[in-house]
């Protein structure tokens, strides 16, 4: 097998972690040196070319071999196994409506979120129970990892050059979770987005970091209202551009909300028609007028509330919005499909704590699930 990346001598171990330093080829963190041999056991178990192109990786717009990517992984400390998991990853974030351009330099701080569901999960230890958004799981921490690792090096995102996120947050250094089939009283989310139940998946999504809500003890209403009320805050990119966003439901309130009798489908109507804001509200939000600098001019229209622009008005709201009246209640998406559900964390105490992941808004980060493949030496 026929690898043409650098080779690059070190004097041990130590070194080679201190050179990936010098090099600028970790977030931060230590990584796994990517020797050869590593390398070549996980482009073996593929089965794949080393430099066969799986896209373009923007801001820097590097190529991403599959030589490129199994050392990302290798470095991530992911095992053969974990790359698929990956490469399903990869494929989906460089879909048109994922925008991964502006996911990687935007000021906001958005950042790849992967869910991954199906038999997989349990086939390779995913964490998609308690504590599935911290540590504790190689599979959840390395695939994640992987993924940042690739939009490090082969993409650019460095933050302060091209990555501008004024805070960023902790899934920049790995953001992976997985669905909680066993407490899952509903199909699958890669079932309710077209694939089979068979399918393994990795559904990605351009998200901030997530906002703990506690829904419940109470009856499904109140559970529904609270995760509702949690969508519709004023701080919220989503509340003034629109966007998708992800609540992911605990077991404990996902048997509530399903021996009521609420579906995906219906939770999504239900959060559509009660996540909205009050025009009011909207108008003292954000304004355009509290522009200050040059700078902040070069953009009004992508700056102001949606309550003061009426360019984003006409493209985001919906025309029986009557615009007089402060009371007019405004949704906070376009339809209720761009509300994204998923089962995971554990069934906890009865304060039923659910997590809201809020979109980066219309401009992309999109949710876009992708199958898993089988190696094709397997």
């Amino acid at each position: 097998m026929r690898l043409v990346s650098e080779r690059v001598v070190a004097a041990d171990m130590d070194d080679a972690v201190e050179e990936a330093y010098r090099r600028g080829w970790t977030d931060g963190l230590p990584i796994v040196p990517p020797t050869e041999s590593k390398v070549s056991r996980v482009l073996e178990y593929l089965g794949r070319d080393p430099q066969e192109n799986l896209g373009i990786v923007p801001p820097k717009n590097g190529i991403a071999t599959m030589e490129k990517v199994a050392i990302n992984a290798v470095m991530a400390g992911c095992l053969p196994e974990h790359v698929p998991v990956v490469l399903a990853g990869l494929k989906a974030m460089l879909q048109p409506a994922f925008n991964l351009n502006g996911v990687q330099a935007t000021t906001h701080c958005v950042a790849p979120l992967a869910i991954v569901s199906g038999p997989i999960v349990q086939k390779l230890g995913f964490n998609a129970a308690d504590g599935c958004f911290g540590g504790g799981s190689r599979a959840n921490a390395t695939v994640g990892r992987a993924l940042r690792l690739i939009l490090w090096n082969i993409g650019g995102g460095y933050p302060g050059e091209i990555d501008k996120a004024t805070f960023g947050h902790p899934g920049k250094y790995t953001y992976c979770i997985a669905e909680n089939q066993k407490d899952n009283p509903w199909e699958p989310l890669h079932v309710e987005r077209g694939l089979n139940s068979e399918d393994s998946a990795v559904t990605m999504f351009g998200c901030e970091a997530p906002h703990s809500v506690m829904a419940g003890p109470g009856p499904a209403l109140a559970s529904l209202d609270t995760i509702a009320d949690s969508i519709a805050t004023l701080g919220s990119n989503s509340t003034h551009l629109g966007g998708e966003t992800l609540a992911c439901i605990g077991p404990r309130i996902a048997s509530v909300l399903a021996k009521a009798g609420f579906t995906r489908r219906t939770i999504k109507d239900y959060l559509y028609e009660n996540a909205r804001k009050p025009l009011g509200a909207l108008k003292r939000g954000p304004r355009a007028s509290d522009l200050e600098t040059e700078a902040d001019f070069r953009w009004p229209k992508r700056r102001a509330t949606l309550a003061l622009d009426p360019e984003m008005r006409r493209r985001l709201w919906p025309k029986w919005i009557d615009e007089q009246r402060d009371d007019a209640m405004v949704p906070i998406f376009e339809r209720s499909e761009d509300i994204h559900i998923a089962v995971a964390g554990g069934w906890g105490a009865t304060a039923g704590f659910c997590m809201v992941c809020p979109g980066w808004g219309h401009m992309g980060g999109m949710a876009h699930t992708q199958r898993i493949e089988a190696p094709q030496t397997r």
